[in-house]
């Protein structure tokens, strides 16, 4: 998903059910409940028909959140367009999806992971599911074929610090050790249930005793969720409370896109798959088709601005709308350093219901044109009627949940919109997940 209100937790190839494995292909039932959270049950169960037909074991040991990690990747995009066309058509929907845009790094490509930490009696390890069964070396890690090779590495060298008797109060405070970044810098995050001084003296010593031939870790962090959140980056979980403390290095995370360089907050939203956002953006660019004098781009759910001020230059004024104060805060901050102050503007807003309206220029006879990239379960209905009372002569809507595409879709049409391009990217290879953008524009 690329703009989940700005918040890590949100990401939705972290967040797959976890489910049991079975020797050779994943059964239909296990399939269907890896990708609940993606395609619809009728879209699993194709999956599932075209898995079933490779060769016995192929798929052995494969954890189900990677559930087409296993196959070459000419096979998976295969599996995958065959696979959406086969739901287009049981939902009924209008016009026929385009081929899915290829992944330049199809593996070993995540630039968010994490490890979930689980203590129980005096035996500690670190899942990659949370929540699931698979517990990989004792004290160690599962292994996935799609982060860096780097994360690994990192994951096992904590691990096995952690296994020193005298991180007994870090082992027990731990909930999350997590990575992100970029694929050349990445901070390290340690999500930790409570803070006293114990706890916080081992977590200096952790951070003072990481590998020193790891150049690209950057900084580190505390974060800290008093509820043990079952996502890794709760930020909404104690309002108000200390959430994040800097350990070591940089207060902001750094990535660059198109010559662009961004900061966003240790906590804010951003891609997990790098080297797909230039097409993320030529796609968005295109669909947007930017040209008419005068006009007025809204970019609803923005994040750190990323498509805002890669668009700033085609459009008379932009406006950026996000829930997160962090995102919108570092949306201000690129855009002094990006010279796009002048064209492009930021406001903290939930996107929820009618009143979204509020935090929206008056209409003033201008063009307007939308670009919403809204998390899985797409634009709420109250707020996409408000939106599409404006009258915006394009929309451009990203979705990253693929179950909810069709309600979006129909709903768009109900307010007098109608379907002109369906544009999917394999943002997330290796799992059941696409982004699919989708044109809309008035029927009329």
């Amino acid at each position: 998903m690329t703009g989940a209100g700005g918040t890590a937790s949100a990401d939705p190839a972290c967040r797959w059910p976890a489910c049991r494995r079975a020797p050779g292909i994943f059964p239909r039932r296990r399939i269907a409940g890896a990708v609940k959270t993606g395609y619809s049950v009728g879209m699993a169960r194709f999956l599932d028909s075209v898995l079933s037909r490779l060769p016995t074991g192929s798929g052995r040991g494969l954890p189900a959140v990677e559930p087409l990690a296993h196959l070459d990747y000419a096979a998976e995009l295969a599996v995958k367009n065959a696979a959406l066309r086969e739901f287009w058509e049981r939902e009924g929907l209008p016009l026929t999806p385009g081929e899915v845009a290829a992944a330049p790094r199809p593996r070993h490509y995540r630039t968010t992971t994490r490890r979930h930490v689980v203590v129980s009696r005096g035996r500690m390890q670190l899942l990659a599911d949370p929540g699931g069964d698979r517990p990989g070396r004792p004290g160690g890690l599962a292994a996935s074929a799609l982060e860096p090779a780097e994360h690994a590495a990192l994951y096992d060298a904590i691990a096995e610090r952690l296994l020193e008797p005298h991180f007994r109060p870090l082992r027990e405070a731990l909930h999350f050790v997590i990575l992100r970044g970029s694929l050349t810098e990445r901070c390290l995050i340690l999500n930790v249930s409570h803070l006293d001084g114990a706890v916080v003296r081992k977590l200096r010593i952790l951070a003072e005793g990481l590998p020193e031939g790891d150049r690209g870790l950057v900084s580190a962090f505390i974060f800290h969720d008093p509820t043990r959140s079952p996502y890794y980056l709760d930020t909404g979980a104690v309002p108000g409370s200390l959430k994040v403390k800097k350990l070591f290095g940089p207060e902001i995370l750094m990535v660059s896109f198109n010559g662009r360089r961004y900061s966003y907050a240790p906590t804010g939203f951003t891609q997990v798959n790098e080297a797909m956002v230039p097409e993320l953006l030529a796609t968005a660019r295109r669909l947007l088709a930017p040209g008419g004098d005068g006009e007025r781009l809204l970019d609803l759910y923005c994040g750190y601005g990323l498509f805002a001020h890669d668009l700033a230059a085609d459009y008379a004024a932009v406006l950026g709308l996000d829930a997160a104060p962090e995102g919108i805060e570092s949306a201000r901050r690129n855009g002094h350093f990006l010279g796009t102050e002048g064209r492009a503007s930021f406001r903290v807003c939930r996107i929820e219901g009618a009143d979204v309206t509020r935090s929206l220029p008056k209409p003033d006879g201008r063009r307007e044109v939308i670009l919403a990239d809204p998390p899985r379960q797409g634009i709420p209905p109250a707020a996409l009627a408000a939106l599409a009372e404006r009258a915006p002569a394009r929309v451009v809507q990203a979705c990253c949940g693929t179950d909810e595409m069709p309600a979006q879709i129909r709903a768009w049409q109900q307010h007098g919109y109608r379907l002109q391009a369906v544009c999917p990217l394999d943002m997330f290879p290796g799992t059941a997940h696409l982004e699919t953008f989708l044109r809309l524009e008035p029927a009329g």
